[in-house]
């Protein structure tokens, strides 16, 4: 089982601030703005610019960026950062075959997810050789409160924790049914705590559906969630609880005792 990690604090002059700039250089890249300039990231990140090509140019001499003398976009080296905590991280690697078991029985695509913020990111998957619109590959970040595993992760938190994310949490409807009032999500949150899963529909792309369950530890300490998607059209809301929600526990059961 992974060491559990250590709450403190860490002194101020133990930390190296140009490494956490650096790294939010990198993450000032995103689907909507793959190319920067220096004058864009010090913008962002409240840099002069001399500072943000300094950074941009490192990330090049890292062979993590390249220009062609005005922007800066990323290169592949940069997933090497993920994939170093997909490698040493022993859940995620744990977990996949308990994943395959799963998928072979739902037939549909099965997810590990964990909680980082107000975002989940999902760190392992199997697909089902069934096609869905929205691929949530190892590294997808969605906002928690539109996915079933991260509504399964906010309930499990401890209110004065899960009160505080939610007043600074911003609900934006991604499509017509994504619950957008905080009164509403907070009552699901206490219903997901009571029954011990989750169903979201519609809430971050029409017609996908997910099912999950958290995974603890044999402390009951929450790690992560187990999670499956389906389409909507395939079965009701129901049918697909009944179906999905025996499997999904008796395998976090199983994990249980594996971690």
């Amino acid at each position: 089982m992974d060491p559990k990690p250590l709450d403190m604090e860490v002194q101020k002059r133990d930390i190296i601030e140009g490494l956490l700039k650096g790294m939010e250089v990198i993450m000032a890249f995103t689907q909507d703005a793959p190319r920067l300039t220096p004058s864009d990231v010090a913008r962002t990140l409240g840099l002069s610019r001399t500072a943000a090509r300094r950074y941009l140019l490192t990330l090049v001499h890292a062979d993590m960026a390249a220009t062609d003398g005005k922007v800066f976009w990323l290169t592949p080296k940069v997933l090497n950062l993920g994939r170093s905590y997909l490698e040493s991280a022993k859940l995620p690697r744990s977990i996949q075959p308990f994943l395959q078991r799963l998928t072979q029985q739902l037939q549909e695509s099965t997810n590990f997810s964990v909680l980082d913020g107000n975002e989940v990111v999902y760190v392992s998957r199997v697909n089902t050789p069934r096609l869905l619109t929205t691929g949530f590959e190892p590294g997808t970040r969605l906002p928690a409160f539109t996915s079933t595993a991260g509504r399964v992760l906010l309930a499990a938190l401890p209110d004065e924790v899960l009160h505080a994310m939610l007043e600074t949490m911003e609900l934006v409807p991604y499509t017509h049914m994504t619950v957008t009032s905080k009164d509403e999500l907070l009552q699901e949150l206490m219903t997901i705590r009571n029954q011990g899963f989750a169903v979201t529909e519609n809430q971050f792309e029409i017609g996908l559906r997910g099912i999950s369950v958290p995974v603890k530890n044999r402390h009951g300490v929450v790690l992560g969630a187990l999670s499956v998607s389906m389409s909507v059209s395939g079965s009701s809301r129901a049918e697909a609880v009944a179906r999905c929600v025996p499997l999904l526990q008796s395998t976090a059961n199983t994990v249980m005792m594996w971690i």
